[in-house]
């Protein structure tokens, strides 16, 4: 029995060493002030966190049917579940201030990351890629994610005032994290009607096709992805496409007429808003990329196939999965074209372990990394561009530059002061730039450069 006991534990220890790493030492409970996360996670097997802000009229409207999940939960079915509030940080918006803290968390029996601690805000809005508010992500007790599945959350919760049947479907499991191969149901349709069985495309990579044979734009998608499609299977690639519409000239497999309940809750799952939209799930079922659509317009010859996502990238080859997620999402990079190979192999791997984690964080969390790292290794249009943006000068031989652009930001960005590119010092200036220690400069545009030199960059 005492081994037993030991074991749980040792269990709820894990995760609440998880969760510190996670939330930082401690929180903030109302009425109360700090306490320490370690001890108030203690044996929790669900944390959600809760990302909004109090100038946001939606996410008072939506805190308090939560408060009715919560409390359903918690009191009357005893469940070992806590919620985390996380003031978001939305660029343009200033951040919360603790009058307005104070007001919000007034209102919720949970916990909170304290107000002032802005990097913690920052670096888990960047994490969970928060792109609207509210939203909730639960977590289970090894910090993993079980559900990222915002908007359908928020209105289910929202909808069921009295939060009972919310709260009977707990853990609520995210149907884009349940296998999406299971969603597909167990067989397709030729274009001449024939069926194939899923088993026949064991070890493929599926791409899953929305789009409206009456709308122009899907039109002249679906004919630059016939030709990708045919020249990857004429080169004996593990590739499969299954359209959502069935049509009799399509080359590719389609759901079968029948199937709608599947159509509806892939089209859910992704949340399609307009086509044509291309997913790309990986022989196991998990999802590669949404962004298909920009990949196949970039890489029309699928050179870069599978499109699989990597820690580090090099900015001057551009994979052309990324090139599109640069403009949403915060980028460290380290341009080095002017640097002989020893010194370009030395500073991928100084940026590698930093890269890496960032990317493993992301798969735990079940989202695209929250930064992005690339190396510059050779002169390209858009190395060259970034370098005029950033006004960093022409390539010095043998120094390498490494800069973060937070292109959401207003085209912020942030320039590292030394050459000497080592992992701790990448790990550094990224704590400096989530801490807001760093000296913030904006974009400039061609058309603007003149102007914009008589003011004290």
């Amino acid at each position: 029995r005492s081994t037993r006991s030991q074991e749980h534990h040792h269990h709820s220890w894990k995760m609440s060493s998880e969760l510190v790493t996670l939330f930082g030492s401690t929180l903030y409970k109302n009425e109360v002030g700090e306490v320490g996360t370690k001890a108030v996670l203690k044996g929790k097997t669900h944390v959600a966190i809760f990302f909004g802000a109090a100038w946001s009229g939606s996410c008072k409207q939506f805190l308090l049917p939560l408060v009715q999940v919560y409390k359903k939960l918690t009191e009357e079915k005893g469940k070992a579940f806590e919620i985390v509030y996380v003031p978001a940080t939305v660029p343009g918006r200033p951040p919360e201030d603790e009058a307005a803290f104070k007001e919000l968390t007034s209102m919720m029996p949970w916990l909170a990351i304290p107000v002032h601690r802005k990097a913690t805000h920052k670096k888990l809005t960047r994490r969970f890629q928060v792109r609207q508010i509210p939203m909730l992500v639960l977590l289970d007790e090894t910090g993993k994610t079980v559900h990222r599945d915002i908007p359908p959350a928020v209105t289910h919760i929202v909808e069921d005032s009295d939060g009972d049947a919310f709260a009977d479907q707990f853990p609520w499991h995210e149907k884009r994290h349940s296998n999406i191969k299971q969603m597909l149901g167990e067989s397709f349709i030729k274009g001449d009607m024939s069926e194939v069985a899923i088993n026949e495309l064991e070890g493929k990579y599926i791409g899953i096709l929305f789009s409206a044979t009456w709308h122009w734009q899907c039109r002249r998608f679906t004919q630059m992805l016939e030709y990708l499609y045919e020249k990857l299977k004429g080169e004996g690639k593990q590739f499969e496409i299954i359209d959502m519409d069935y049509s009799s000239e399509m080359p590719w497999l389609a759901l079968p007429q029948k199937a709608y309940e599947a159509k509806q809750q892939l089209g859910e799952a992704f949340r399609v808003e307009n086509c044509p939209m291309l997913v790309i799930i990986d022989p196991e079922g998990s999802v590669v990329t949404t962004e298909g659509v920009e990949i196949v317009s970039k890489d029309t010859e699928g050179e870069c196939f599978p499109w699989t996502p990597k820690p580090l990238y090099d900015l001057s080859t551009l994979e052309p999965e990324i090139l599109g997620e640069m403009n949403d999402t915060v980028t460290c990079v380290c341009l080095c074209e002017a640097c002989d190979d020893a010194t370009k192999e030395a500073v991928a791997e100084a940026m590698m372990p930093v890269a890496e984690e960032a990317f493993n964080a992301a798969k735990a969390s079940g989202c695209e990394a929250g930064m992005l790292f690339f190396t510059a290794t050779e002169t390209s249009d858009v190395v060259y561009q970034l370098r005029m943006s950033c006004e960093l000068g022409e390539p010095q031989p043998g120094v390498p530059q490494l800069v973060i652009l937070d292109i959401p930001d207003s085209g912020a960005y942030y320039v590292f002061d030394g050459e000497n590119i080592s992992t701790e010092n990448v790990a550094a200036f990224i704590e400096d730039y989530d801490e807001e220690r760093l000296d913030r400069r904006e974009l400039q545009d061609d058309d603007e450069e003149g102007e914009g030199e008589g003011e004290g960059q």
